[in-house]
């Protein structure tokens, strides 16, 4: 079972005065300058982290796939093109979640419903009906975000990054090599199975009304 370690805080870097940040950057790390490398870094790896441990929901190994999505960038800022991209986060993103992806195929890890509930059995539903809204909110995101590791991968993917990180259609499109389309209909199958997963357990649909 994952530790259920708390988040570091994410900056919003959606600004476009960090886009313009990246990519210069980007020109002044491939003109020889190291530390405008590290300032990318800086910028971006609260999310980076923050994005891997919800696809892998294991502190650890996030920090690992952080500290290597950062080395592959590094390596391959040359392929970086700014007219497929038009911005460094997706660009970024994409080698990172494929990180995350790489990985959980790797380790095949398989893991039912039953078993995590079992396994932490404060995510089952409060039967005290004095229990606070904020207490019944906790219990529904942490099953939430346990139900997110059932789903197919790119269900996954497409889910955090839009619903957990308020990435757009487009960046999760550009991160995914997949058109608009192709990512709604994602997100539709991801609501639609995390439904299903939290109904199954609760049998209360205000559980999963906010999906």
């Amino acid at each position: 079972m994952a530790p259920s370690k708390p988040l570091e805080e994410v900056p919003r870097i959606s600004d476009a005065n960090y886009d313009s940040e990246d990519l210069a950057s980007v020109k002044k790390t491939l003109a020889g300058d190291s530390r405008a490398f590290e300032a990318l870094v800086k910028r971006h790896q609260s999310l980076v982290y923050n994005v891997l441990y919800r696809m892998v929901q294991d502190s650890e190994v996030a920090r690992d796939l952080t500290q290597d999505a950062f080395i592959k960038a590094f390596r391959n800022l040359k392929q970086f093109d700014q007219k497929q991209y038009k911005t460094v986060k997706p660009w970024l993103m994409k080698i990172a979640t494929n990180n995350a992806l790489d990985y959980l195929r790797q380790s095949k890890s398989t893991v039912s419903l039953d078993q995590l509930l079992n396994d932490e059995p404060y995510l089952e539903p409060s039967s005290n009906k004095d229990a606070s809204v904020d207490a019944e909110h906790t219990i529904f995101v942490e099953k939430l975000n346990q139900a997110l590791m059932l789903l197919p991968l790119r269900y996954r993917q497409a889910f955090v990054l839009r619903y957990q990180f308020e990435f757009s259609y487009d960046e999760i499109s550009t991160t995914m090599h997949e058109n608009e389309n192709t990512v709604r209909t994602l997100l539709f199958r991801a609501k639609d199975r995390l439904r299903k997963l939290i109904f199954a357990k609760s049998g209360r649909t205000d559980n999963v009304n906010g999906l």
